[in-house]
């Protein structure tokens, strides 16, 4: 099963406004390419590597790569996904559980587990957790239990570690900014939004 770490807008944006970049990446080595020339003519420094998230060693390793070029961390955003699994938990096996829970999950606890002591001794950091669509998964909605349940279990994450690293100088936070055009839209997102409320009574 794929999983999609996105070199997306999000670097082009932190590229953008001068922000050396650490990023990981999936399969799309054109996109990684197309990057890393951004980045050189911004005068930014990039470092870019392909990766498999749930190979949790490696991602230690990008860390302390990253610490030792720039020499400190300020922003974390865990925005790794997977190609959905639209199965029935009847249906789904548990090495697909458990490949959605070490990326939507662990992947990110690990990368904030790895950030944390140096941001600490910034006494300053912003880890950024990319939550669900505009769904609520909370509800349950068949076909989408290992989705459903990791990222709530996120959501509760980002909460809890919010509330012991505030007085350290780290914020965290989640955001759900829904479906985005390159990742995918659900077909009532394409609908005007007036659309669900009903018309308004003659005056």
């Amino acid at each position: 099963m794929p999983r999609k770490a996105s070199v997306t807008e999000i670097a082009k944006r932190l590229i953008g406004t001068g922000v050396d970049v650490a990023t990981v990446y999936h399969r799309d080595s054109e996109a990684a390419d197309r990057f890393r020339k951004e980045a050189k003519e911004s005068g930014c420094r990039m470092i870019i590597e392909r990766m498999d998230v749930t190979d949790f060693s490696a991602l230690d390793r990008f860390v302390s790569s990253v610490m030792k070029e720039f020499g400190r961390v300020d922003y974390l955003i865990n925005n790794v996904g997977i190609d959905t699994l639209d199965k029935s938990v009847h249906d789904m096996t548990f090495d697909e559980w458990k490949l959605s829970q070490d990326v939507l999950l662990n992947a990110p606890f690990l990368l904030c587990k790895s950030v944390i002591p140096t941001m600490r001794k910034q006494g300053y950091g912003r880890i950024i957790n990319i939550g669900a669509s505009s769904k609520d998964y909370r509800k349950g909605i068949p076909g989408l239990s290992a989705f459903g349940v990791h990222k709530g279990a996120l959501a509760i994450f980002t909460k809890t570690l919010a509330l012991e690293e505030i007085t350290n100088g780290i914020t965290v936070n989640m955001v759900a900014p829904g479906s985005t055009k390159n990742a995918g839209t659900f077909p009532e997102e394409k609908e005007n939004p007036g659309k669900q409320y009903p018309p308004r009574p003659p005056s």
